[in-house]
């Protein structure tokens, strides 16, 4: 699918970042080290919709800058540019692409399926992810209480766990996106809090996308540099001791 726009942005790093930039697709604003911005990826990727990806650093600060701001004024990631239309939340930007083609596989049609999609989409904006965001950011501050947590996120888990009693899939026998939202939560904080046989319907969930090549290259490509800075972390934690 083709777009035919203009973006005007605010950034002047360098002739990618000009004030005017001319594209023939969808930008989309992010760090691949963030779940939602994997989400979208994912999405656009199996949707075989190309996007124009700009680098927005989370771990240099890039999104608080005075400049992000003005593309996203909560100055999280992802961003999504269409035209001159900028959408702020993944899982808007995923249903946005999903509805611009004629084939809905991964936003299905059935007003009952979409309405248990949506379910887990909200589940992941208002449960999962938020414990995502609060454990890494409290992580990476030195403050963060695992007892707590841990028990909070696999109580978290034991829910969806549950959601694979009767189903390979979130929500049925296919896969869509509320499958591939809640999986790229899920395996970012994998690496804090492994999976364990207390969860081994969601361990069999997860290794089903390894059968989903575009999908597995994208994630693995965001949880390698996540796992860089949670080394580096723990490096610079452990050498403040001696």
């Amino acid at each position: 699918m083709r777009f035919r726009n203009t973006i005007k942005t605010p950034f002047s790093w360098g002739r990618k970042y000009s004030k005017s930039l001319k594209i023939s697709k969808p930008v989309l604003y992010g760090d691949e080290v963030s779940p939602p911005v994997r989400f979208v990826m994912m999405t656009a990727s199996l949707l075989k919709i190309e996007l124009e990806f700009i680098q927005i650093d989370l771990f240099s600060g890039e999104n608080r800058s005075e400049s992000y701001a003005k593309i996203n004024p909560l100055k999280k990631v992802p961003a999504l540019a269409v035209d001159n239309n900028i959408i702020l939340d993944s899982h808007a930007a995923a249903i946005y692409l999903c509805q611009t083609l004629s084939s809905q596989h991964l936003y299905p049609n059935d007003i009952i399926l979409r309405a248990k999609l949506n379910e887990m989409l909200f589940y992941n904006s208002s449960t999962l992810f938020r414990l995502d965001s609060e454990i890494l950011s409290q992580y990476f501050a030195g403050k963060l209480d695992e007892t707590k947590k841990i028990e909070e996120w696999q109580h978290a888990l034991d829910y969806l766990d549950s959601r694979l009693e009767k189903n390979i899939w979130l929500t049925g026998n296919k896969m869509n996106l509320s499958d591939l939202c809640l999986m790229s939560t899920i395996t970012s904080m994998q690496q804090l809090f492994p999976l364990t046989n207390r969860h081994r319907k969601l361990l069999s969930w997860i290794n089903r996308f390894d059968n989903v090549p575009e999908v597995k290259e994208i994630n693995n490509r965001g949880l390698r540099k996540l796992k860089h800075y949670i080394d580096l972390f723990d490096r610079t934690k452990r050498s403040d001791k001696f």
